[in-house]
């Protein structure tokens, strides 16, 4: 019997080693899922350049919010180049990082259709500069010399070339990056960022939401100083690097029994998962009990995040997120004290071990702050 089960056992062993040997994780294919470099752009009539700030000396409010954004610091953000390096250069990175070809120093083609078959030859257009602005005003709205926008009527006088695309008003605009599909030898349904798919169900998706609901406030404003207002939306994009933006997700209730406390946490306010995006993200709810003498009293700490294997087949180990609507309910013993139940949220970047890992292989020499208080002692109502 024992022969039998180390027989088996070699075997599995085996057949996953052939696996990971014929799967490599820079193996992704080229295909209408996939995220492609922007064709080469020229610059349209009457405009300086291709750099946001020539853009922004007319619409000068509009670059100024994508200064602060993170579109603006795709291709310079510290974390990106530490993973970039981490993922060995991989293409599909870049072509959702620096969207535009003007901004990539290599043409990338393939006549088999995969990434780990990829053809590189000089960029004779590349533009070092306009690499360093990531997902830059041109990364969207340049297309064949004219500049697309969500508007149908051009009422403004332009002084360049503009046009009417739907696409701005859709989610496509945003999923053609915000979803990556997944590689080869994988058992999951969606990539490994599947924001996309996930904003397609659910509660927001239901009454007729799109991105552009959430991550771009709308504004009524001229476009250039001089021209009459009309209505747009600010160029922020406030995500997970905006405490204001983690906030508007949970919603809490409590009811009490005699001997338990009952508290529901609802997804009531991000349109996809949450957290999202990069899978080393999460996202931990401390709930503590505090009593008429101002005293703590830990009660129940829940942790939101998905896990996934990547080698030899990349699949979902554990998957705890709640889905735009949907609600997990918890039951605490009900403290003996007289007082008030509270709740503190910090969102994680990654791990202090994965923070490590990136400093000591590949890199990073400055980062953001990867723990990130949300909510405060937020006081939740008992019934």
């Amino acid at each position: 019997m024992k022969k039998r089960i180390l027989i088996v056992l070699s075997l599995i062993f085996l057949l996953l080693a052939i696996i990971f040997f014929l799967n490599p994780r820079s193996i992704y294919k080229l295909s209408d899922k996939t995220a492609q470099f922007i064709p080469q752009q020229a610059i349209p009539e009457e405009l300086i350049s291709l750099k946001a700030r020539d853009c922004g000396v007319c619409h000068s409010e509009i670059y100024q919010e994508w200064q602060t954004s993170l579109h603006s610091k795709a291709f310079t953000d510290p974390f990106f180049t530490a993973y970039l390096k981490k993922d060995k250069g991989d293409p599909t990175c870049l072509v959702c990082h620096t969207p535009l070809l003007n901004q990539s120093p290599v043409i990338l083609s393939s006549d088999s259709g995969n990434y780990h078959d990829l053809k590189i030859t000089d960029n004779p257009g590349f533009d070092p500069d306009l690499q360093q602005e990531g997902v830059t005003c041109v990364s969207c709205h340049l297309k064949d010399g004219i500049i697309y926008g969500p508007y149908k009527k051009n009422t403004l006088n332009s002084p360049h070339p503009v046009a009417y695309d739907e696409k701005f008003l859709k989610k496509s605009q945003c999923q053609q990056c915000h979803e990556v599909p997944s590689k080869d030898f994988s058992l999951m349904n969606e990539g490994v960022c599947s924001t996309g798919m996930e904003s397609n169900s659910g509660l927001w998706s239901a009454k007729g939401f799109v991105c552009q609901d959430c991550h771009m406030p709308s504004v009524t404003r001229p476009l250039m100083k001089g021209y009459p207002a009309r209505e747009g939306r600010k160029h922020l994009w406030p995500g997970a690097y905006s405490s204001q933006q983690l906030q508007k997700i949970f919603t809490f209730k409590a009811n009490r029994s005699e001997d338990t406390l009952t508290i529901t946490i609802t997804n009531s306010g991000a349109g996809h998962k949450a957290p999202t995006g990069d899978p080393d993200r999460f996202i931990v709810l401390d709930f503590f009990w505090e009593d008429e003498n101002g005293q703590h009293i830990p009660l129940e700490s829940i942790e939101f995040k998905r896990q996934i294997v990547w080698q030899p087949i990349m699949f979902v180990l554990s998957d705890n997120r709640l889905a735009s609507g949907e609600s997990i309910q918890l039951s605490i013993d009900r403290p003996s004290v007289s007082g008030n139940l509270y709740v503190n949220g910090t969102y994680h970047v990654m791990t202090d071990r994965s923070l490590k890992r990136l400093k000591d292989k590949f890199e990073l020499k400055n980062e953001w702050d990867i723990h990130r208080p949300f909510i405060k002692k937020q006081k939740i109502d008992i019934h």
